[in-house]
């Protein structure tokens, strides 16, 4: 009876507040509401949030695929007719390589247009691309920007991969967040001297300038996986407080870039083969850690912690980190364990670490070029973070294997872990009960090591 009422309660509120609540809904379940009832039926077409996903509605392995993308094209085409809002919040498309469906894409796009559309995401690369090179080896592009988006002064945030534009006619005076990918990114600068609102530009999967620079007010910055020919990027951001980088290694030169403006730094290498040697590339990225070492939040991938220990005389190189939430992505190789106790030697400020781990793995690694985990760990040397400051430590994918807990008990135990507080432990989705024992055991464990620290076993954790 309660659940009736209920429904009749809802059922009750005028039209105007249902689309509100409805444009909480993700896309897909705000379709599901059509069958609820007849009034529920054409609600759904009044919401400003508009998504189509390829992927949600054709499977490319099956035989007929094709058939079903035409499908879908035409389930797009339909859906916006019967829209009749004259302002929407957000339009996304994610039509792989759309050969073929141009003159319908090009109508979609300038039916968002016409609706004064604040977010666009455009997105038409193939789902087959790997990596920057794949896109490389296409002449050109399928789509192609329509002009009247260069102008859209209601347009805040932008997103367009694998789409032909021309960056030096962009007057979007209101734009605030661009994100670009899959394309050879030429005439940047005049594309940020046109929109001077731009707070957070990503540039993914990218072939840049032979000399890459970017200059203007930008405070977010995320670069993946692009093609530097000249191996560097020169970045004349004064208002950056989030950098993000993963691809190969290159040098990055900062130029008139407050530091001390640093909230968040993510670094992740060796995603291709990498471009130097292994000191030289030791050499690099400690010079790059010590230009972002002002940042609050450091996440730091394993490639990074292999290197930076080759680098010459790494312990005066490399200066103190001010950060205080490190993040390890790491595999705990031992060819990893100096460069992370090299870490924590220089991070004196350190409140809250936390590992995760690439590769959960339920049984120990060998030793490396003479490196074990269980010596390296059991030696009495404690860095001035453990003494002072690092209060939380935090691992996802805990599988309690020899060489995560050598290293979780060095960091608990009462004569290295002074301040430590608590340690929260996430297990992998995939453990099957006697590893989850296993992992339950290993808890167990390091709460005995010392009774002043709360150990937390977390029952999953997904790996994203």
């Amino acid at each position: 009876m309660d659940s009736i009422n209920q429904r009749d309660r809802i059922s009750s509120l005028p039209d105007v507040v249902l689309v509100m609540i409805l444009s909480f809904l993700s896309f897909k379940d705000n379709i599901k509401t059509s069958v609820l009832s007849k009034r529920w039926r054409n609600l759904c077409y009044e919401t400003g949030n508009i998504s189509f996903k390829e992927s949600e509605y054709v499977d490319h392995s099956v035989s007929n695929f094709f058939s079903k993308r035409v499908s879908f094209v035409c389930y797009m085409l339909n859906w916006v007719s019967r829209v009749p809002v004259q302002v929407i919040e957000s339009f996304e498309i994610f039509l792989g390589y759309p050969v073929g469906f141009e003159a319908e894409v090009k109508y979609l796009i300038e039916f968002s247009i016409s609706r004064q559309v604040k977010k666009l995401i455009l997105d038409f690369s193939s789902p087959y691309w790997r990596n920057t090179r794949d896109r490389l080896r296409y002449d050109d592009f399928v789509i192609e920007l329509p002009t009247l988006i260069y102008g859209l002064q209601t347009l805040e945030s932008l997103t367009i991969y694998a789409c032909w534009f021309d960056p030096s006619r962009f007057a979007n005076l209101g734009l605030r967040k661009l994100s670009i990918g899959w394309f050879r990114l030429e005439k940047i600068e005049s594309l940020l001297s046109r929109c001077p609102l731009l707070e957070s530009l990503s540039i993914i999967s990218c072939y840049l300038d032979e000399i890459f620079m970017l200059a203007g007010q930008i405070r977010e910055l995320i670069i993946k996986n692009c093609i530097f020919p000249s191996m560097s990027c020169l970045l004349n951001l004064p208002n950056i407080d989030i950098f993000k980088y993963s691809g190969n290694v290159i040098v990055f030169d900062f130029q008139k870039v407050n530091m001390r403006l640093l909230k968040e730094v993510y670094l992740d290498f060796g995603s291709d083969e990498p471009t130097y040697s292994t000191k030289e590339a030791g050499d690099i990225l400690s010079h790059l850690l010590n230009d972002l070492r002002s940042s609050r939040t450091l996440t730091v991938c394993s490639y990074l912690l292999e290197v930076i220990p080759e680098c010459n005389d790494p312990v005066d190189m490399l200066r103190d980190v001010e950060t205080q939430h490190l993040v390890l992505e790491t595999l705990l190789h031992p060819k990893e364990i100096t460069g992370i106790r090299l870490l924590l030697d220089h991070c004196p400020n350190l409140e809250t670490l936390t590992l995760k781990l690439l590769c959960p793995r339920p049984f120990p690694m060998p030793s490396y070029g003479g490196i074990c985990s269980q010596t390296l760990w059991l030696e009495n040397i404690s860095s001035r973070c453990l003494r002072r400051t690092l209060k939380i430590l935090v691992v996802r994918g805990f599988c309690n294997s020899s060489n995560e807990f050598y290293l979780l008990n060095y960091l608990v135990r009462p004569e290295h872990g002074y301040a430590l507080e608590r340690v929260e432990l996430y297990m992998p989705t995939w453990l099957k009960e006697t590893e989850r024992q296993w992992a339950h055991f290993g808890a167990a464990m390091l709460q005995s090591t010392s009774n002043r620290v709360q150990v937390i076993l977390h029952n999953a954790w997904c790996i994203r």
